[in-house]
């Protein structure tokens, strides 16, 4: 024991004092970049699995929507169809086919459209041409012929007798006007509409996605094809989705027997679950990365403490040296000052200027000796010193600095922005006398500020406009409408739509129709002047107009003024049979068994097909079946008694 303390004590004599201070120094840092490094990478690593577990709630949330929204857009047309076959039991065949294949175009995840008959034959189809099955062995036909529920079916997924691929099936019972079972409606969604969107997402190596049933049947699992299988059992739907309609969790994938992070969420309109797993070395694919490169830092910054450690040695045996750097950089800091962009400033506690840097002058075009000794609060802009006093009495009472935009008068006169940082200083912890300033010339940037705020109201407004009639579109119709519903109890929505309006177009050139379309948005635009309506483009040659506080009869008057005022512009139409431009019109008012403005839009739009069918030219009621309607508004000389628009209510 006392050889080795008189090792040390030769050792330590041996050392000088500069050698044993580096050496200290370079023990200490490396010490802290060892621990900084640990740190790091553990916090780095919790990190990551915070940061993908928010991405998978994310995206569990986001296909949950999507899943969603494909289903509900379906389940909106499955419900006008049983709506309709309810009111109309045998329409044109090569019509009504015509247009299932029609909506099922246009909604693309729609692979096919049937209507079963009782029996469960086809009685009509989206096909090219309608095969002759019989689905009334089918689960979902016989759920519809044993229960009178009219809610959604999901069933799936099932291979497609007509294809012969896999599908999931939306079905609906179509009753009877008496209420007895009439049959169902299919809407069929390809298993590879969902497989190919969720190819698009990377979820790493072994990742996956799937969409599940309420009851536990899986519709669709990406890449892994497992469709069909049940996971009643798991814990998912065991302990999770009792728990909570959406979490995230890590375990032993009943799949493929690795172990993964998922997140899942339930849908909330439908009885559908999607879940999204990573595996662990994915979702921590990244930090291990992250890990390497911080090694080769590591390593760079202890090759930076050795060399630091002979710099800081040879400092500490010459301190002329050492003198002379900082005389170097109190030169330097004399140069900031002289020329740096920002301007210093130092207030005593009566906010009197005590010190400004020399770059005051370029910023205000003072010296520094004009400004020394006057207040603050005299060169301001007077609309804002209110503001400057509130804050100046915040400032005692806040440790960080506060920030403010205020306007000052340049030695010129011209009015500048001035963005400034004030904070007290402070001696052992406690605020001190003076109150350090920065100021930064941010004019140029209020300018653009001003100028990108004037563009994106105007970008706004012409997002809400139709470029060629001028009247606001489709998107501002709905916000109108929806608007009016919420404050309204007394509601009309009228649906105009251009008879022939193709055959126009075709023979006269697109000119001609587009000046025609414009004649009749000026024309509605006119006739909800006076009566704080609502006229808009509704999408190509059909119009839209809201009346809040109008009633049915009201709404039907003023249908008839527009379609006489219409007739009277006189523009020939010679695919037409009456020979010139006309319109029909549907009208719907809103009833007390209406909770959302969609039915009232969609009871206009079915009136609206309803005049279409009886001979166009004429405006049709809503559940109306009208005719050749006379007119409701009493002619003379040919011209509409337009004094009727009066009995339309102001909103």
């Amino acid at each position: 024991m006392t050889s080795r303390k008189l090792l040390w004590t030769n050792l330590t004599g041996r050392m000088s004092t500069p050698v044993l201070i580096v050496t200290v120094f370079v023990a200490t840092l490396t010490a802290c970049v060892v621990g900084l490094m640990v740190w790091k990478e553990y916090d780095a690593r919790q990190n990551a699995l915070a940061q993908s577990e928010t991405e998978m709630r994310n995206l569990a949330h986001s296909l949950a929507e999507h899943a969603s929204h494909t289903i509900q857009a379906i389940d909106v047309v499955m419900d006008d169809i049983v709506a309709f076959m309810r009111l109309q039991r045998i329409p044109n065949r090569a019509i009504f086919d015509a247009r299932l294949r029609e909506v099922a175009d246009n909604l693309t995840q729609i692979s096919d459209l049937v209507i079963l008959n009782a029996a469960g034959d086809i009685d009509y189809a989206s096909l090219p041409r309608a095969p002759s099955l019989n689905n009334a062995d089918r689960s979902y036909f016989i759920h519809h012929r044993e229960h009178a529920d009219k809610t959604l079916l999901i069933t799936g997924p099932i291979l497609s007798r007509y294809s012969g691929r896999p599908i999931i099936a939306l079905t609906r019972r179509i009753e009877n006007p008496d209420g007895s079972f009439g049959g169902v409606v299919i809407a069929t969604i390809d298993s590879g509409y969902f497989t190919d969107f969720y190819k698009t997402l990377d979820l790493g190596s072994d990742g996956a996605i799937t969409l599940a049933a309420g009851d536990g049947r899986i519709l669709i699992r990406w890449p892994a094809a497992a469709d069909g299988r049940d996971l009643t059992n798991s814990v998912l739907f065991r302990e999770l989705l009792p728990r909570s309609p959406k979490g995230y969790n890590m375990e032993t994938s009943p799949f493929d027997n690795l172990t993964k992070y998922y997140a899942y969420e339930r849908v909330q309109r439908y009885p559908l679950i999607v879940t999204v797993a990573r595996t662990q070395a994915s979702v921590l694919a990244r930090w291990r990365e992250g890990i390497r490169s911080d090694a080769l830092v590591a390593t760079a910054m202890l090759a930076c403490i050795a060399l630091l450690a002979a710099v800081l040695a040879g400092q500490l045996r010459n301190r002329q040296r050492f003198e002379a750097i900082l005389r170097e950089r109190d030169a330097r800091h004399r140069l900031i000052d002289a020329n740096i962009g920002d301007v210093v400033v130092l207030l005593d506690e009566r906010g009197v200027v005590t010190f400004v840097s020399e770059s005051v002058e370029g910023v205000l075009g003072f010296t520094a000796e004009e400004m020394v000794g006057r207040t603050y609060l005299d060169m301001l802009y007077p609309d804002d010193i209110p503001a400057l006093r509130a804050m100046g009495r915040q400032l005692a009472q806040c440790r960080e600095a506060l920030r403010a935009e205020f306007r000052m008068e340049r030695a010129d006169g011209t009015i500048v922005w001035l963005e400034a940082n004030f904070r007290f200083t402070r001696q052992n912890g406690k605020p001190g006398n003076h109150i350090v300033c920065t100021l930064r010339d941010v004019t140029r940037r209020k300018q653009v500020e001003d100028e990108v705020e004037a563009l994106n109201s105007r970008l706004a407004e012409l997002a809400r406009t139709d470029g060629l009639t001028g009247l606001p579109n489709r998107r501002a119709h709905e916000d109108f409408i929806d608007d009016a519903f919420a404050t309204h109890a007394q509601l009309s929505v009228l649906m105009i739509d251009v008879d022939y309006f193709k055959g126009f177009n075709d023979g006269l050139g697109h000119q001609a129709g587009d000046e025609g379309l414009k004649l009749i948005g000026s024309l509605l635009a006119a006739a909800v002047a006076d009566c704080g309506g609502h006229a808009a483009r509704y999408g190509g040659e059909e119009f839209a107009i809201v009346l809040p506080g109008a009633d049915a009869d009201a709404a039907m008057q003023l249908a008839e003024i527009i379609r006489h005022e219409v007739r009277r512009l006189g523009l020939a139409n010679p695919d037409s049979p009456a020979g010139h431009l006309t319109v029909s019109i549907g009208v719907a008012s809103r009833t007390s068994t209406m909770h959302e403005p969609a039915t009232l839009v969609r009871d206009a739009d079915l009136a609206l097909y309803q005049a279409k069918r009886s001979g166009r030219n004429r405006c049709v009621a809503s559940l109306a079946q009208v005719s050749d309607m006379p007119p409701l508004v009493p002619e003379a000389n040919g011209k509409p008694n337009t004094s009727v628009r009066r009995r339309v209510p102001n909103a």
